[in-house]
């Protein structure tokens, strides 16, 4: 929703970032010194439902939530430097692949994809991002030591 969106932040205060993708009472990213760190964010819609038993249209629908809330926070996909994906079968991989290769145009980030036992109300796919904001270079390099 345009009412939720946050203005980009690249100074050291920490601030949520609000976009309706289904994470309940949580942010689904929180933003400082130019980072941007999202929470687990899975194929579900705005009121959090997951939007299907398919692996495929869970992993599409998780990244396609990823960029709606870094567009939230006027960033885009090739902000992105880090994924992480989480499965609950390590044999859905490929439809991560083809999700990841779908949404993001440029240079795929760096992944890691780690196998969970379980994810909330039936999920097969979440997704957790660090994105960097354009610019906010120095603040990072400065934050970091």
């Amino acid at each position: 929703m345009t009412d939720k969106k946050s203005e980009g932040n690249s100074t050291g205060s920490k601030h949520p970032v609000l976009a309706d993708v289904g994470t309940g009472n949580f942010p689904p990213a929180v933003e400082s010194h130019g980072l941007t760190l999202t929470a687990a964010i899975g194929g579900t819609d705005e009121t959090g439902k997951v939007i299907s038993r398919l692996s495929l249209e869970q992993a599409q629908r998780a990244f396609e939530n990823l960029q709606t809330v870094l567009e939230a926070n006027g960033q885009g996909m090739d902000d992105v430097l880090r994924c992480t994906v989480y499965l609950t079968d390590m044999r859905d991989i490929i439809y991560v692949d083809r999700a990841m290769e779908r949404i993001f145009s440029g240079t795929l980030p760096a992944v890691s994809i780690v196998q969970v036992l379980g994810l909330r109300d039936e999920q097969k796919v979440a997704v957790e991002a660090v994105a960097v904001r354009r610019g906010a270079e120095k603040d990072i390099v400065d934050f970091m030591g």
